[in-house]
């Protein structure tokens, strides 16, 4: 039998056929589960938040026009008139030249409508207060509402949930969210090469590589790893294995054999199984060109090159998307990884027409970073773990030139802590993190997808 030849298709064209999966099934999960879940309802605000006028700062909750004028060489005087106990309102309503005791999160009394803090004031005696800076209205304080208003729309259905987002869902009194079902992925590695970690590989085999990265790259894209097993050269056992992984997952993934070569089964395997439907076979991308996307009925199923680079590769930029897709976000793009900007040490050639991914390490190399590009073919895990992130080239690009300022995208949020010390002694006066000073904006990202 000939095997068809790749009809490969740009990035763009890939992404673009993983919009035609469906989000999975939605289900109601604790807020302690939430994180990173994707909202399947929109979510509106019962009531406002705050409730109340509350302090930011410990102070005096003061009625504002009170204090004009009042400077550290001619202070105002004020009466204090008790104090709010926190939890509790103070049934009062401050007279004029009167202010009351308040501490951060206290609900502000009547028609007090500022707060002065508490180091812009000397206490005289214990009813008496000197205010040595004037405050204007609503200084220091978070108004009733402000926070959000009931019937306003917090979340809206696709967006991942974060931190924040959860700690707001609190803040309504809701102790659970409606969500898209986590992503299970069944894991199939293939080859009669391959054997598991814990074996000694015998001549001409290596080990599984590919069953622990791309196990930690479906955990990092928020989605649950099911292992299989290790699919021999036959056709047979790969459709057997496919099988097993569209009745125990969301998504089938087996690396390997994805190519064109005579034991390159794959292809195959999937089409002995109704309904079986190749959407994309090659895709101009380097490493990474002989992946495959299809649908097996309403399941994806993706085979990924054998190589451990290449297979890495192709899974941030087309299965994280698939994964995302069917959890409910309705994007056709990677995650979106921190920043850095550098310059290429050397010149890096590329073939027009393919999106090239280099992986290179960032260096301080006098007063700035750079990028130094790292050498080594698509079979070579070590140089993923060598470099820092990536550079890509565009398809329209033949290369790029020793000296250009170069967008790399980092693996990690976290780097090297030597680089990061480096970074910082050649920043002294930037202000923040290392972290936070490497990541760019989401806009300015999204710009460069």
């Amino acid at each position: 039998m000939h095997k068809p030849f790749f009809k490969v298709l740009g990035p763009e064209d890939a992404r673009n056929a993983l919009r035609s999966f469906k989000p999975l099934e939605t289900e109601e999960v604790s807020l302690d589960d939430a994180l990173f879940r994707v909202a399947a309802q929109p979510v509106k605000a019962a009531e406002n938040v705050p409730g109340f006028d509350r302090s930011t700062m410990d102070g005096f909750a003061v009625r504002s026009m009170d204090t004009f004028g009042a400077t550290e060489t001619a202070p105002g005087l004020l009466r204090v008139k008790g104090e709010v106990a926190m939890g509790r309102l103070l049934p009062v309503k401050l007279k004029r030249g009167e202010a009351v005791r308040i501490w951060t999160g206290g609900a502000l009394p009547g028609n007090a409508d500022a707060v002065v803090m508490v180091e812009h004031t000397e206490e005289l005696d214990s009813e008496t207060i000197e205010v040595l800076k004037a405050v204007a209205p609503f200084d220091h304080v978070v108004r009733k509402g402000e926070d959000f208003k009931a019937g306003e729309t917090l979340l809206k259905p696709g967006q991942r949930l974060r931190p924040p987002d959860l700690g707001l869902l609190a803040a309504m009194g809701r102790s659970a969210v409606t969500v898209h079902r986590k992503v299970s992925v069944a894991l199939i590695s293939s080859g009669d090469e391959i054997v598991p970690v814990g074996t000694e590989p015998p001549p001409g085999c290596t080990r599984d590589i590919n069953r622990h990265a791309l196990a930690a790259c479906i955990r990092e894209a928020h989605a649950h790893p099911i292992w299989l097993d290790i699919a021999p050269d036959r056709l047979d056992a790969i459709s057997s294995l496919i099988a097993r992984g569209l009745n125990s997952a969301d998504l089938v993934i087996i690396s390997g054999g994805s190519s064109m070569g005579t034991r390159d089964l794959v292809i195959e395997a999937i089409q002995t199984h109704p309904d079986a439907e190749i959407l994309v076979h090659g895709v101009s991308v380097s490493p990474g060109k002989p992946l495959i996307v299809a649908r097996v009925g309403r399941q994806p199923v993706v085979g990924l090159p054998g190589h451990p680079v290449s297979a890495m590769v192709c899974f941030e930029q087309f299965v994280v998307p698939l994964i995302r897709r069917l959890e409910g976000e309705d994007v056709a793009y990677p995650f979106l990884r921190p920043t850095f900007q550098a310059f290429l040490t050397r010149n890096v050639p590329s073939r027009e027409g393919r999106l090239d991914f280099v992986r290179v390490r960032l260096s301080r190399k006098e007063d700035k970073f750079v990028a130094v590009p790292v050498p080594g073919k698509s079979g070579m895990i070590s140089t993923m773990v060598r470099a820092h992130g990536f550079v890509r080239i565009e398809a329209d690009c033949e290369g790029l030139y020793k000296g250009d300022q170069v967008t790399v995208h980092l693996f990690s949020r976290w780097i090297e802590e030597p680089l990061e010390k480096e970074y910082l002694s050649g920043h002294e006066a930037a202000a923040g993190s290392a972290r936070d000073l490497f990541a760019t904006s989401q806009q300015e990202q999204l710009s460069k997808v």
